[in-house]
């Protein structure tokens, strides 16, 4: 089949290189833009790499095969500071953030640029000098993360072979950052005159060094117009290689941990992070197993572009880790690979791991159409449900939506909404719940100090009183609870589904209200599995993500028609969402799941006859002769599901059945 172009939806496509750019990759040249800016292509089978640096030689777990460097380049720090830097910028202990330079006259700091004049514009009017300045202009202001910049350069001059510009002092650091960029097929070098590179770069410690190389890197490699981070053949990058950080297999595992926390550290939110970066490569790294590479899918989960091509993967099993991740991914380059060997089949299995994969190695696998149909509304039901969903008249569907979208944004008219003065709310706090794995969130000492006070964990709660004043009834009991605990974002039922886990089924003998019926009328219970992000009061910022247990009661009652009798809520530290995604069970579906009743009522139906009409002819017969559910329930069992004869049975021996067959009327 021909190779095509990447179809992803809102970016420029990654295109793989034919004709001269691709006689250029043979001769080792590095493929740049009209302005000079490195652009990243798709490495496809047969072409191995992606940008300029050259492919490692392959095998090993490490990330990259470190190279040999050039006589004479200095270590930039010593092994046990860059261990424990490296330690540190993975746990962002540091923060990131740019320095401004000092010693500047009047807000303009000068800077040299040499290695420009052997470019492919020196043939212009002015010898590209013009040219040079836009690029470095429209690169500087191009940057990872949340604020923005616009660079100008304010004044320059040409000096034989050297370019000097004046620019304020804040964009010093963009600019220095960008010494030995590649533009218009040469290497330019810029320094500060007269400056030494700790007052360049604003670094005051060996951390915030690291961090700023690490940073620089990133920047490097980042192409704003496509949205593409480029970290192929990192074990060939010159800065890596300068700081010595695959001398040793200790630094080499955390170098790409450390990479997506200083990435991290550049966004303000995790939607600015997403909207910068939708494809990454990680082609010609070397890799066996995704081992060292695992955080990107917890950095950069909503990537529709991954580029894995040209490493050492010898299976599938080899990326099994990332099998139920990257849920938007839409174009997968793993061509390269000894899987293409050892499995020539694995297409078909890649193909079901990510639902909305279009491209597999630039050939299209699904078609927009089918993932059209594949995504309606009627293949993800309100939310995921479990085997056990059972509801009238849309009642707990409307309840959920209703109830966590008010815990949400208004929980002192949820509470008078949905509580009476018999209603009862309590929480716990599961501290010793399994954390995800793959989650990235630091503990903290005192992260459960909002909770504990109320919280009516019964392992640890065993006096009385204790457990009692922990239980509120009533909804201003209930309201100043809610107030109590953090503010809260629960995922969007409509668009997240996929992160809760909803059971409901109906309950018998739930407190009557209206006390017409003493033995209790028909409500729901209603189990809820998820998660929320706590949010900051004053900048409503995302802050720590926890998972949540709750169990409700409701019946007929309140203003809209349903109450709610018991509310029970156990937190938890965020356990992830695998355990509710429906691929990882066989026996999960898509549809609705057939109404089921207490396992104790179930009747034993004859052909033909279906749990609501059964319902209903043990009502109707529970009215008629005043019976309990249970007694009716037998009746009917007894005579073959047969109304009629039903009646004859109980006229028949209703002298010699006992008090408790029938209902007590106070």
């Amino acid at each position: 089949m021909p190779a095509r172009t990447m179809a992803a939806r809102n970016q420029s496509p990654l295109n793989a290189p034919r004709g001269p750019a691709a006689t250029r990759r043979k001769r080792g040249g590095a493929r740049s833009d009209r302005d000079g800016d490195l652009t990243m292509d798709v490495a496809v089978k047969g072409r191995g790499r992606i940008g300029k640096s050259t492919p490692p030689a392959r095998g090993g777990r490490d990330l990259t095969s470190r190279t040999s460097r050039a006589e004479g380049r200095g270590d930039l720090l010593s092994g046990t500071a860059r261990k424990a830097i490296l330690r540190s910028a993975a746990a962002g202990d540091v923060s990131m953030r740019e320095g401004r330079s000092t010693g500047s006259r009047g807000g303009l700091v000068e800077l040299s640029i040499t290695g420009w004049e052997k470019s492919k514009a020196s043939g212009a009017e002015d010898g590209g000098v013009s040219a040079l300045i836009k690029w470095l202009e429209k690169k500087a202001s191009h940057r990872l993360g949340s604020r923005t910049r616009d660079v100008k350069v304010k004044k320059s001059r040409k000096e034989g072979d050297t370019v000097y510009i004046s620019v304020a002092s804040e964009h010093v650091v963009a600019l220095v950052r960008m010494n030995g960029y590649e533009w218009a097929g040469t290497n330019v070098k810029i320094e500060r005159v007269g400056g030494s590179k700790e007052s360049d770069d604003g670094v005051k410690s060996q951390a915030e060094e690291t961090k700023a190389m690490l940073r620089g890197v990133l920047e490097r490699r980042y192409n704003f117009e496509t949205k593409v981070l480029d970290l192929s053949a990192l074990g060939q990058d010159p800065e890596l290689n300068k700081a010595n950080v695959f001398d040793k297999s200790s630094t080499t595992k955390k170098i790409f941990p450390a990479l997506m926390k200083v990435l991290e550290l550049s966004f303000d939110t995790e939607a600015e992070r997403h909207a910068a970066i939708t494809g990454v490569s990680l082609a010609n790294n070397g890799l066996a197993d995704l081992t060292d590479v695992t955080t990107l899918s917890q950095t950069l989960p909503k990537l529709h572009n991954l580029d894995l091509s040209n490493n050492d993967f010898k299976g599938l099993s080899s990326l099994q880790n990332w099998r139920k991740r990257f849920y938007n991914l839409q174009h997968l380059i793993l061509s390269g690979n000894p899987l293409e060997q050892s499995e020539p089949e694995y297409p078909a299995e890649v193909i079901k791991w990510y639902p909305n994969l279009r491209m597999l190695n630039s050939v299209q696998v699904r078609t927009e159409d089918e993932l059209a149909k594949k995504s309606a509304p009627a293949e993800l039901p309100f939310p995921i449900r479990t085997p056990l969903f059972q509801d009238e008249g849309g009642i707990a569907e409307a309840f959920i939506r209703t109830f966590f979208a008010g815990f949400d944004n208004d929980r002192a008219a949820l509470a008078a909404h949905y509580y009476d003065e018999q209603s009862d709310f309590s929480y716990a706090v599961n501290t010793q719940a399994q954390r995800d794995p793959a989650s990235t969130q630091h503990t903290e000492k005192q992260e459960w100090d909002q909770y504990i006070k109320n919280s009516r964990n019964l392992k640890k709660i065993s006096q009385l009183p204790a457990r009692q004043n922990r239980q509120f009834r009533g909804p201003k009991a209930v309201g100043d609870a809610f107030f109590a605990l953090p503010k809260t974002k629960h995922p969007d039922l409509a668009t997240e589904a996929r992160k809760w886990m909803v059971e409901a089924h109906i309950q018998p003998g739930v407190p009557d209200p209206t006390g017409q019926s003493p033995n209790g009328v028909d409500g729901f219970m209603i189990t809820i599995h998820g998660e929320f992000e706590e949010l900051d009061t004053a900048t409503g910022q995302a802050g720590k993500k926890r998972s949540f247990d709750r169990t409700f009661i409701i019946g007929p009652g309140g203003p809209s028609g349903v109450r709610v009798v018991g509310d029970m809520l156990t937190v938890r530290a965020f356990g992830g969402a695998q355990a509710f995604d429906p691929d990882n069970f066989e026996g999960w579906t898509t549809e609705p799941a057939a109404p089921r009743t207490t396992p104790e009522l179930v009747p034993q139906l004859p052909a033909g006859l279906t749990i609501e009409v059964a319902e209903k002819m043990v009502i109707e017969l529970q009215k008629q002769t005043n019976m309990t559910v249970q007694y009716a329930k037998d009746c009917l069992e007894q005579v073959g599901w047969d109304f009629q004869k039903g009646l004859e049975v109980f006229a028949s021996v209703k002298a010699n059945l006992p008090a408790e067959a029938f209902v007590q009327v106070a």
